[in-house]
């Protein structure tokens, strides 16, 4: 009886937990939170064309750099360098191993 119980708490408080998550998204859909992010990006692109357009009709010299911004975040870690490494690490496993696996086959059967 006891088990029954416990499982049911377990998918009520998935049930919230994903009904929660929901509100937060649709409270910041209606508010017109991602709306404001793009027309945002859209009048720094605006400026970065008249900008673009000024210097051309003055003649100075036109890097693209100058007038694209780009916003590169580093995201890593500590954790994700290590699973990155990781990874590597068992890449080079696994194709010494696949390489080995494969000679010794090749041998068994084309000599």
């Amino acid at each position: 009886m006891e088990e029954e119980a416990s499982s049911k708490n377990y998918f009520l408080i998935i049930i919230i937990f994903l009904f929660i998550i929901f509100l937060i998204l649709y409270i910041s859909g209606e508010t017109g939170y991602y709306e404001y992010k793009v027309h945002t990006k859209t009048i720094l692109t605006e400026e970065a064309i008249k900008e673009f357009e000024k210097d051309i009709s003055e003649g100075k010299n036109v890097k693209l750099e100058n007038y694209i911004k780009t916003e590169k975040i580093d995201y890593s870690n500590m954790i994700s360098d290590t699973g990155y490494n990781v990874g590597i690490l068992i890449e080079k496993f696994m194709n010494k191993g696949i390489k080995k696996t494969v000679k010794i086959l090749s041998s068994l059967f084309l000599d």
